[in-house]
Formats: C-alpha cells, sequence, structure tokens
C-alpha cells in the first residue's frame, strides 16, 4: 500500500499507475465538478472505488453529504481508510452494488499479479472481453432503497464499468430528483452511446467529454465523461 498527498488530503492505494489516471481524470480535468448554491449539497456517488471521488467532491464542498457505494470488497476497505484518515464527516459508505433489484449478484474484479484495478464489473469482459477476471460474489441493492425519502439529490455520479444505462432504466422517481448528474460511459456491445444520451436528454442539458475536452459530438468506441443539469431545480 502506498499514500501520497492529494490536494489537502492524504490518500492511500494499492496501484500506482490506477492512481494517477483516477488522479487525472477526477481532479486534473475536474470530470465531476459541479456548482451549488448549497453549503451541504447531497451528492450520490455509485462506483466510488477507493474514494479518490469522494474526496474531490468534499474538496469542492466540504460540508457535503455524501451517500458512496462500492461493491467491491478490497476497495471499500480502502475507501474507508482514506476517509478515516482524513477525519471527513457525512459520508456513508455502503458495501453494495447498484442494480435494478435487492440480493446476491457476481462482480468480476482483475485476476492479475496485482489483483486490483479500477474496472471491476456486474458484466464479464465489460471493456474488451479480453480482460483477466475473477468472479466474486458480492450483494447489490436498488438506489430508491437509499433515496425514497429524499427530496432532491444535488449530484449523482455513476461509474460502473458498463451498467450505466440499466441504472437509469432502473430509476424511477428518482430521476426527476437530481439536478447535476456525472456518467462515465464505457463502451461494449450492447451499450451505446445514443442509448445513454436518449435516456439524459429527457431530463438533463448535456457535455460530454473525452480525454477532459469538450465534444461537439459523441465519439462511439470511448471512454467519455458525460455532464448533465437539470432544466428545473429540485
Amino acid at each position: 500500500m502506498e499514500e501520497t498527498k492529494l490536494g489537502k488530503y492524504m490518500v492511500l492505494f494499492p496501484n500506482r499507475r490506477e492512481y494517477h489516471f483516477l488522479k487525472r481524470e477526477i481532479w486534473n480535468q475536474d470530470s465531476y465538478y459541479f456548482e451549488s448554491k448549497k453549503e451541504s449539497p447531497l451528492i450520490i456517488d455509485i462506483g466510488s472505488h477507493i474514494g479518490i471521488s469522494v474526496l474531490y467532491f468534499k474538496s469542492i464542498y466540504p460540508n457535503s453529504r455524501i451517500l458512496a457505494f462500492e461493491p467491491h470488497p478490497y476497495s471499500f476497505e480502502i475507501l474507508n481508510e482514506n476517509i478515516s484518515i482524513n477525519g471527513l464527516e457525512d459520508i456513508k459508505t455502503v458495501n453494495r452494488a447498484i442494480s435494478t433489484k435487492e440480493g446476491n449478484t457476481t462482480l468480476y474484479i482483475n485476476a492479475g499479479k496485482d489483483n486490483w484495478e479500477s474496472n471491476s464489473s456486474l458484466i464479464k469482459g465489460s471493456w474488451n472481453e479480453k480482460e483477466n477476471t475473477k468472479p466474486i460474489p458480492v450483494q447489490c441493492t436498488t438506489l430508491d432503497t437509499y433515496t425514497k425519502d429524499i427530496s432532491c439529490i444535488d449530484m449523482l455520479k455513476i461509474d460502473t464499468e458498463g451498467t450505466e444505462i440499466e441504472i437509469l432504466k432502473s430509476m424511477k422517481e428518482e430521476i426527476f430528483k437530481i439536478e447535476n448528474i456525472a456518467i462515465e460511459y464505457h463502451p461494449k456491445r450492447d451499450q451505446k452511446i445514443k442509448k445513454l444520451l436518449d435516456i439524459l436528454k429527457l431530463y438533463f442539458d448535456m457535455k460530454i467529454y473525452y480525454e477532459g475536452k469538450e465534444l461537439k459530438n459523441p465519439i462511439e468506441g470511448k471512454l467519455l465523461s458525460i455532464k448533465g443539469k437539470k432544466r428545473m431545480k429540485c
């Protein structure tokens, strides 16, 4: 395990290459930045991994309330350590995957020599179907289990390595509660960018980014960041 300074925080990480990739994407490119007039916005982070995104959200809104979901048991352990060593408050972590139902499911995690990457997914071969992965059992839950009594979600971030469309489709009343949304789009055979954009455009004004640069038109087959702002605020 390594440790370094990230902004005003200390962060623990087991894989240097992955850490610098996440730092560049989340911190240097501000892929999850959003504006809110609230002192304590509510942020739901689906796919928190080891907490680089959680630390980022706390850096821009120190008094934010965060609900963080991470199904990978090892990543979840590091996520909680990174929250604890920085003395962060108002963060609830949940060791479950967000899905369309409650129960048990299979998470495919990296099976390489490091046994740790940020590409864990409920889909086998979520990137190119050639990844070296192994299955582990995890629990899954639905988002509305945690949001049914919430009237407004100031930011919903989704990074689930290929199940983004399924999560959006599973939302019923929840999608009307979201003011800002940030999604990592992961290309795969049955998840086309148009399908995702067709859902989002019903509710949000969107911007699409590739490696931190805004695009006029989406590029199929690339890892993209999509940010949306609801047309009518909560």
